[in-house]
């Protein structure tokens, strides 16, 4: 079995080159997932299909260029044998992510992502929340329509599809929402601001369990007056509470089905430990950057092996830089 890795920002043809922050990150977390399925797969060859573009971004030289004249997953398909697989990592902003892996499962490809149908329902971050039915006392109300907030209070106004802290900003007021509405369109939704620590939680899902292999604080900076964006991630600060989060975790899921693999959950910690829902991220995030360094093991190994002796409470504290 060969392993071929499919990076959106790397390899698509945009007519608009991604930004350098965009690129960056999706280098750094593409060479520490090639070295990582390297070790977990030393038999197998670890391939990047790629834009020829940007080929002198990746320190790995086992590249494979796209062919245009080819969709992704045609060309993917003429791109590999039988029984290998295939890992992907694309946003899930248009249904992009979960559109490729549908297309991988009809033409039964084997692959290391999350099922298609748990990529699809946790993409809807408005849809999403009222799927939680379980998990009422994690939730935050979310809107469709800012106007039902009172006059007073601060409004978070996100993309419902969104990836991350793109498009993410936070209004004084709704008098402030309204004075910058021209910075919105009809895809965000609007929740309540709550005051907290933003929590990213890295868990794997094997057919067995449901793994926490960290719970990392995320900080983030303003952009401007309203905007935020993702400035650095402590890996690991909160794995001390790894029992409260434990509970967290398989509430949130046991509204869901079809999951397996690399997922992410965010939420809120309150200055009075109170866990608030954010969102799921079905798919590898930013913080596998910094991961195997923290918690010591391969995090692919936990998809191949039972790994029996794994403690949260070993983890070292990892700060991983995003951007300034």
């Amino acid at each position: 079995m060969d392993i071929l890795i499919y990076e959106h920002f790397l390899g698509e043809n945009f007519s608009e080159r991604p930004s350098p922050l965009i690129l960056n990150e999706a280098k750094l977390i593409i060479d520490i997932i090639i070295k990582d399925l390297s070790l977990e797969f030393s038999d197998s060859k670890i391939s990047l299909l790629l834009n020829k573009k940007n080929r002198n971004l990746i320190h790995s030289n086992n590249h494979i260029y796209r062919n245009y004249e080819d969709d992704v997953i045609t060309d993917i398909s003429k791109k590999i044998k039988e029984n290998d697989k295939v890992l992907i990592l694309a946003p899930e902003e248009n249904l992009i992510l979960f559109d490729l892996i549908k297309s991988l499962e009809d033409k039964n490809i084997g692959h290391f992502n999350t099922n298609s149908k748990f990529i699809y329902s946790s993409t809807n971050k408005f849809e999403l929340n009222i799927k939680l039915k379980n998990s009422e006392k994690y939730q935050i109300k979310t809107y469709k329509d800012y106007s039902k907030f009172y006059m007073d209070k601060e409004i978070v106004a996100k993309p419902n599809d969104g990836v991350g802290a793109q498009n993410l900003f936070i209004f004084k007021n709704k008098f402030d929402l309204e004075k910058n509405k021209h910075r919105l369109n009809d895809f965000h939704i609007y929740q309540e601001y709550i005051k907290g620590t933003i929590i990213g939680i890295n868990i794997v899902i094997t057919k067995n369990k449901i793994i926490i292999l960290s719970i990392n604080e995320q900080i983030y900076k303003y952009s401007s007056s309203n905007e935020i964006y993702l400035s650095k991630i402590h890996i690991g600060k909160y794995n001390y509470m790894f029992d409260d989060f434990k509970v967290f975790v398989e509430s949130i899921l046991s509204n869901l089905n079809n999951f397996f693999g690399f997922i992410g959950i965010d939420a809120i910690l309150t200055q009075d430990k109170k866990i608030v829902f954010l969102e799921i991220n079905p798919r590898l995030t930013t913080s596998y950057i910094g991961l195997r360094e923290s918690i010591g093991i391969n995090p692919f190994s936990f998809l191949q092996k039972n790994i029996s002796n794994f403690n949260i409470a070993k983890n070292k504290l990892i700060i991983l830089r995003i951007s300034k």
